[in-house]
C-alpha cells in the first residue's frame, strides 16, 4: 500500500499542470487515494471471509430489499465472491492519466458528467442506451461515453440512471414538509470526498447503502418500465440509486404505462415515480420520465436533477469504481409490486361514467360498450392492457393486434407513433377487413393516441371509407365534447394548429384557443397557468403528435384517457341512434365545418456540423430573411401573434407555412399548409430556396436543403 501510495505521489497528480489550485488539488487526491486503498484493503479482507460463506441476491445487503425479475429462473443471478474479490482488486489500481481542464476536471471525469447532461431532453431524460461493465472501475463507463460521444447522440448508461435515481430521491425528499435539508447527505459538501470513501464499506456491509445523515423518512418512489430489453439493466441502476438516500425505497411495478405512474402518485401508493421509456424513438434509445403527487417534472426541474446527478457522479469518480448491480434482467428493490390493475380500474371507471352520462355506479353499465366493433392498435408497447379493459366492457376487440409486448419492435409494425403513416395504414387496413366502428393506435408508452374512423355512408350493406383522426382533426373532435361540458372555456394547443382549427374552435364552437409553444409539457404549463389564473377555464392542453392532458384529469398527459373521451362519445351517439342506426357512426360529421388543407407537409432541414448552437445561428439569419422578404414576397403576411420560431400566413384560404427550430435535434422545421403541392412549391418553397442560395456558402457549407430542392 505504501508503495502504491509513493507511486501515486509521483505519477499520478496533476502538478504539471503548474498553478496552486491543481498543487492543493493533488494533495487532496492523494489523501483521498489513500484512504481509498485502505478501505480497499478492508474490504478484500471481508471479500475472502465472505468467499466462505454462500451469497443471496446481487450486492442486496439487506433482507428487507429483493431482486425482481421479469424471468423467475434467473432471478437469483449474483456473482460470486471471487468476482467481488478481482473487481475490488481492480478497482484499487489508478489510472495514469490525471489532466485537468481549466476546471481542474480530469478528461475521464468530464466526460462522465458532460453525458450526464447531454441526456437531458426537455422535461425528460433521452439518449441511446450504451451498457457498461457491472462491476470495476469507473473508468470504463467513462470509456464506453466518450466512445458514444464521438459516434454522436448522448450515452445513457446504467451509471447516469444511479446517478439520476438518487437525485430524484433527493429531490422527492425535499419537497416533503418538515426535513431539514442541510441534513439531506454529504454529497452537499465540496470537501467531502473523504467521508464519501466509506461507501466502499457500504457496497458489502449489512447496513445497506444509505448515506450518512439523511434524516429517516417515509418515502416511496415507484419504478416502471416500457418493453425495451434495456429497461430491466436502468430500471435496476434507478432502484439502486433510489434506495441509496437513507429512508427512501424503491418499489417496481415492471411494465407500466407512462400515465399510469402518475395515478400510483395521485392514489397514495407511492411519493414519486419514474417511467422508463424512449416513447416513440428507435429501440435502441431510452429514457426517463419523473413524476410527483404534484404533477411531471418540467424543464427547471431536470435541470436541477442533472446538477445533483453530475455530484453524485464526481462521488463515485473519487471512489474509483461503479455502483453496485444486478445479475441480468434483474431489478433491485424494496418489493415488486403490481399497481396497474389498479390504474385499470380507474380507466374502466371513466369509460362507464362518459357512456352513461357522469353515473359511473349503475349496474346496469356493465357492457356500456357492447356492439361496438374496436380495433386496438398497440404497437407491441405498454398500453396492450388496455384491450382487456374494451372486452371486459363489452366491445369486439376480436381484431385488435399487437398486443404483446415486445421492445425489439419487429419491422413489420415498427417503433408505435400515432403519427407515423405505416401505423396508420396497417391500422387501417383491420378496421377496412372487420368493418370497425374505430380503430385506436397507442404509443410505447401509452401517453399518446390517434384513431382511424369511418366515414359515414348510411348504408352498412357497403364498405366504409376509413379516415386518420389527428392533429388537427383530432383536437377538433375533443373540442366539439368540451364545448357541450363547458361552453365558452379554453383549448391550449401548440404553435403548428391549422388556421382552419383556429377559426372551427373560435367561430364555429364559440372557445377560446390558445396557440403557445410546441412540446406537451409547455401547453400543459400554460394551461395550468392560466386556469390558476382565474382569467380563464382550460379544459384541455393538447399537442397535435396526439398528447393531451385535460382539467378534470389533473392535466395528466394520457393517451389511454383521451381514448376514453372519443370511445365513450362513440358510444354516446350508438346509444342515441339505438335500432335506428344505418351505418357507420359518424363522428367525422361532428367537425364537417373544419376547413383542411388539401396539402400539409413538415420539411426538415438537417444541420451539417449536427450542433445546437450552429442551429440556433442558422435559424435566427433565415428567418431574419424571411421576415424581411414578407414586405416584398407577394400574398405573404407575418402572424404577430405567434409565438415560436416565425409564421406566415399565405392566401385568405388558410394556406401557411411555419419556420422553427427542433425542439431537441439540430434540425430546422418547416410546416407547411396549402390548397395543393403545386401551390406550396410556387408561393412557399420557391421563395425560401432562393433565399438560402442567395447567400451562397453561408447556408449551404451549414445546412441541408435538399428536401426543399427535392419537393
Amino acid at each position: 500500500l505504501l508503495s502504491h501510495l509513493l507511486f501515486i505521489l509521483l505519477y499520478d497528480n496533476p502538478i504539471h499542470n503548474n498553478n496552486s489550485v491543481c498543487l492543493i488539488k493533488s494533495i487532496r487526491h492523494t489523501t483521498i487515494t489513500m484512504v481509498r486503498l485502505l478501505s480497499s484493503s478492508l474490504v478484500v479482507g471481508a471479500s475472502l471471509h465472505a468467499s466462505q460463506i454462500s451469497t443471496s441476491t446481487a450486492f442486496a445487503p439487506s433482507s428487507t430489499r429483493n431482486v425482481a425479475s421479469q424471468y423467475t429462473e434467473n432471478s437469483s443471478t449474483t456473482p460470486s465472491s471471487s468476482t467481488k474479490l478481482s473487481s475490488t482488486i481492480e478497482s484499487s489500481r489508478i489510472s495514469l492519466s490525471s489532466d485537468c481542464d481549466n476546471s481542474n476536471t480530469p478528461p475521464s471525469l468530464r466526460t462522465i458528467l458532460d453525458s450526464i447532461v447531454s441526456v437531458k431532453s426537455g422535461s425528460d431524460i433521452r439518449g441511446t442506451f450504451t451498457d457498461h461493465k457491472r462491476l470495476g472501475t469507473i473508468l470504463n463507463a467513462s470509456l464506453v461515453m466518450k466512445n458514444k460521444t464521438a459516434a454522436g447522440g448522448g450515452a445513457l448508461t446504467p451509471l447516469s440512471a444511479y446517478c439520476y435515481g438518487h437525485a430524484f430521491a433527493r429531490m422527492v425528499v425535499q419537497s416533503k414538509p418538515g426535513i431539514d435539508t442541510s441534513t439531506l447527505g454529504i454529497f452537499e459538501s465540496a470537501d467531502s470526498n473523504i467521508v464519501a470513501s466509506a461507501a466502499i464499506f457500504d457496497l458489502f456491509s449489512s447496513e445497506g447503502e444509505g448515506e450518512t445523515g439523511v434524516e429517516e423518512v417515509e418515502t416511496t418512489i415507484c419504478v416502471g418500465r416500457d418493453p425495451r430489453i434495456h429497461g430491466a439493466r436502468l430500471s435496476d441502476a434507478l432502484c439502486r440509486g433510489i434506495e441509496s438516500v437513507k429512508g427512501v425505497k424503491a418499489v417496481y411495478t415492471g411494465l407500466a404505462s407512462t400515465p399510469s405512474m402518475f395515478e400510483f402518485c395521485r392514489a397514495g401508493k407511492c411519493d414519486g415515480a419514474v417511467m422508463v421509456t424512449a416513447s416513440h424513438l428507435p429501440e435502441d434509445r431510452n429514457g426517463f420520465k419523473f413524476c410527483t403527487k404534484a404533477g411531471s417534472l418540467n424543464g427547471n426541474d431536470i435541470d436541477m436533477l442533472a446538477e445533483t446527478a453530475a455530484v453524485s457522479a464526481r462521488e463515485w469518480y473519487d471512489i474509483g469504481i461503479l455502483p453496485p448491480t444486478s445479475g441480468a434482467d434483474a431489478v433491485y428493490c424494496s418489493s415488486a409490486v403490481d399497481f396497474m390493475p389498479h390504474y385499470a380500474s380507474t380507466l374502466r371507471s371513466a369509460i362507464i361514467k362518459e357512456v352513461s352520462d357522469g353515473d359511473s355506479s349503475s349496474s346496469a353499465n356493465s357492457q356500456p360498450l357492447a356492439g361496438l366493433r374496436i380495433v386496438l392498435n398497440a404497437g407491441n408497447g405498454s398500453g396492450y392492457f388496455f384491450n382487456e379493459i374494451l372486452k371486459d366492457l363489452g366491445a369486439d376487440v376480436s381484431a385488435s393486434m399487437n398486443l404483446t409486448p415486445d421492445g425489439t419492435f419487429p419491422k413489420d409494425s415498427g417503433v408505435p407513433n400515432p403519427e407515423y403513416q405505416a401505423m396508420i395504414d396497417t391500422t387501417t387496413r383491420v378496421c377496412e377487413k372487420t368493418n370497425a366502428d374505430i380503430g385506436i393506435m397507442l404509443d410505447t408508452d401509452g401517453d399518446r393516441c390517434g384513431f382511424v374512423i369511418p366515414r359515414n355512408n348510411d348504408d352498412a350493406s357497403s364498405p366504409a371509407t376509413y379516415e386518420a383522426l389527428n392533429r388537427n382533426r383530432l383536437i377538433a373532435l375533443l373540442s366539439v365534447i368540451f364545448q357541450t361540458t363547458s361552453p365558452g372555456c379554453s383549448v391550449v394547443t401548440d404553435s403548428v394548429t391549422s388556421e382552419g382549427l383556429a377559426k372551427f374552435l373560435e367561430e364555429d364552437l364559440g372557445l377560446s384557443h390558445v396557440r403557445y409553444l410546441k412540446g406537451y409539457a409547455n401547453v400543459i404549463e400554460k394551461a395550468k397557468e392560466i386556469t390558476d389564473s382565474g382569467k380563464a377555464t382550460v379544459e384541455m392542453a393538447i399537442e397535435t403528435s396526439g398528447h393531451c392532458a385535460m382539467r378534470e384529469n389533473d392535466y395528466l398527459d394520457d393517451g389511454t384517457y383521451t381514448s376514453v373521451k372519443v370511445i365513450g362519445l362513440l358510444a354516446r351517439v350508438a346509444k342515441a341512434q339505438g335500432e335506428n342506426r344505418q351505418g357507420h357512426l359518424g363522428l367525422l360529421d361532428l367537425i364537417s365545418n373544419l376547413d383542411e388543407m388539401e396539402e400539409v407537409e413538415e420539411l426538415r432541414l438537417n444541420v451539417l456540423d449536427g450542433t445546437l448552437s450552429t442551429t440556433d445561428d442558422m435559424f435566427d439569419s433565415i428567418a431574419k430573411d424571411i421576415e424581411k422578404a414578407v414586405f416584398t414576397q407577394k400574398g405573404w403576411e407575418l402572424d404577430q401573434e405567434n409565438l415560436e420560431g416565425i409564421r406566415v400566413r399565405n392566401g385568405s384560404d388558410g394556406s401557411f407555412f411555419m419556420l422553427r427550430k427542433s425542439l431537441h435535434d439540430p434540425v430546422i422545421s418547416l410546416q407547411v399548409e396549402g390548397s395543393s403541392a403545386d401551390d406550396v412549391r410556387q408561393t412557399v418553397i420557391s421563395p425560401i430556396l432562393e433565399i438560402i442560395e442567395s447567400k451562397g456558402d453561408q447556408y449551404a457549407s451549414s445546412i441541408n436543403s435538399s428536401a426543399l430542392s427535392a419537393y
